[in-house]
């Protein structure tokens, strides 16, 4: 399996990698929870209803807890937990819960250690961390619009 991306090049004026160019990941489709939970049922004994059901509990039961400021974590997949964005106050006594002007939810993907079978100069086991969700997967450039931009006249005499 691949992560498509397409090339851009950096074309803000005035900053150091103007002129650069990068790639940026390409959505090519989007999966529902109703999708979801007809690819679990056909690979599980498991009804559709059923999993649509525990999809939609796991939504609910994740919602409480995070708004309870608590970390929901699944195994395999990674954790979750609530992030805020405040503004500052001058003195701790005038910092409260007007001071808070966002809420966002922070994903952390499960992670585990892969060692290599080195050891490094502070003689710790060398390696990588890879992330569950993506081992294995590679890049691939996505396929190019074939939609001409100019347009052709049809009638040489137009």
């Amino acid at each position: 399996m691949a992560v498509f991306y397409r090339k851009y090049q950096e074309k803000r004026e005035g900053n150091k990698n103007y002129g650069k160019w990068y790639g940026r990941s390409v959505i090519l489709n989007t999966v529902s929870t109703k999708d979801l939970a007809s690819e679990i049922s056909h690979a599980t004994t498991v009804t559709y209803a059923d999993v649509l059901a525990v999809l939609a509990g796991a939504s609910e039961a994740m919602k409480q807890h995070l708004q309870n400021s608590q970390k929901v974590v699944l195994d395999g997949i990674g954790a979750f937990k609530v992030g805020i964005n405040t503004v500052a106050a001058a003195t701790s006594a005038e910092f409260g819960a007007q001071n808070v002007k966002n809420f966002r939810v922070l994903f952390a993907p499960e992670i585990h250690f892969v060692g290599n079978g080195q050891v490094t100069d502070k003689n710790r086991r060398a390696g990588n961390y890879v992330k569950d969700l993506l081992q294995g997967v590679t890049a691939k450039e996505a396929p190019k619009n074939a939609v001409v931009d100019a347009k052709t006249p049809t009638d040489p005499k137009a």
